[in-house]
């Protein structure tokens, strides 16, 4: 027994007479699949799609992008239209594609957004959140605000659906758009929404990364005080307690209460776990403590004396930091 689909493409074959059609004469057959006549109440929508499928094909190869991302777009609709959703789906996804290629962002976006529902409606919310993800990384460095709500989303779609696990390269993206925007505090509340999705995964080994990812942010924004409150809140958490990610942690805050430079670049020679970040991550910690950041001030924020009174003072029980002094070594803002 043949299928329908085969049914529609042995007429499609039928019509065509044995030879190859244009991508034009493709899509005005399209068009007229899904027109109605004195003898075809409805649009024949399975042969419209067949040959929308086929004229988009054709014209991409030809260059003709934004006339492929129509067909492949009314291919898609006319999928939606027989209940084919996760076929309407990858159709728009190529739209997405192509939308990029055009930088068409806002059609970008669209697009993927469409796609993402439509693999919902077929029950497949999974690859809805992947496609979202895809589609982020096609445009993180073109259109970063876009391609951060979109990875974000993707984050929260794949938590909803139990696959926390699933969402950790997406979790990567959205920091690392973040770092490279210079929205630091914004990269540092992402690292934290990651780490409480690795608690919930048992990703323990991503999870301290992600908080000394956090930690490394606001004190590479300057945030002393900001980093100090970030590490009470999740240095009593079980997976983080006793890892090299805590004890980095716990030297680099000290040592920007301390007001100490040196300090500073001890407790980064001394440890491995800033190695294993994620890059713009890394490279921050790198360049820690930043040229320009009067530590004395951040000290002071911080609850501390600036320096002077702070030398071994313990805000934390854990270990201590060291004193004095503030250096400023060549800097490279570079984080991409």
């Amino acid at each position: 027994r043949r299928s329908a689909a085969d049914v529609t493409r042995a007429s499609r074959d039928a019509e065509m007479g044995g030879g190859e059609m244009t991508a034009d004469e493709l899509l005005a057959k399209a068009e007229k699949k899904m027109t109605t006549t004195l003898t075809r109440w409805k649009p024949d929508y399975e042969s419209a799609m067949l040959y929308f499928d086929e004229a988009a094909t054709k014209l991409k190869q030809a260059g003709r992008k934004q006339e492929a991302m129509i067909a492949w777009e009314k291919c898609a609709e006319a999928n939606e239209r027989t209940g084919n959703d996760w076929h309407a789906g990858k159709h728009l996804e190529q739209c997405a594609q192509l939308a990029r290629d055009l930088a068409l962002h806002d059609q970008v976006v669209a697009y993927a957004e469409r796609a993402c529902a439509a693999y919902v409606s077929a029950g497949r919310a999974q690859r809805g959140a992947e496609c979202l993800g895809k589609i982020a990384r096609l445009i993180d460095e073109a259109a970063p605000d876009e391609a951060y709500d979109l990875a974000s989303r993707a984050c929260e779609m794949l938590e909803d659906d139990g696959k926390a696990a699933n969402a950790r390269d997406f979790y990567s993206l959205a920091g690392a758009i973040r770092m490279r925007q210079e929205k630091f505090a914004d990269a540092a509340e992402t690292m934290l929404r990651f780490g409480a999705s690795c608690d919930a995964a048992n990703a323990h080994a991503s999870l301290r990364k992600a908080y000394l990812s956090a930690v490394v942010a606001q004190l590479y924004a300057g945030n002393g005080a900001e980093a100090q409150q970030l590490y009470a809140d999740v240095g009593e958490i079980d997976a983080f307690q006793d890892s090299d990610e805590q004890r980095c942690a716990y030297s680099l805050v000290s040592a920007y209460r301390d007001a100490d430079a040196d300090a500073v670049r001890s407790a980064i020679a001394a440890s491995n776990a800033l190695t294993f970040l994620d890059a713009p991550f890394a490279r921050a910690a790198r360049k820690l403590p930043r040229p320009g950041h009067d530590l004395r001030a951040v000290s002071i924020a911080m609850g501390a004396d600036g320096g002077a009174a702070a030398a071994g003072e313990r805000f934390m029980d854990g270990i201590g930091g060291g004193g004095g002094g503030d250096g400023d070594p060549p800097d490279d803002e570079d984080l991409t």
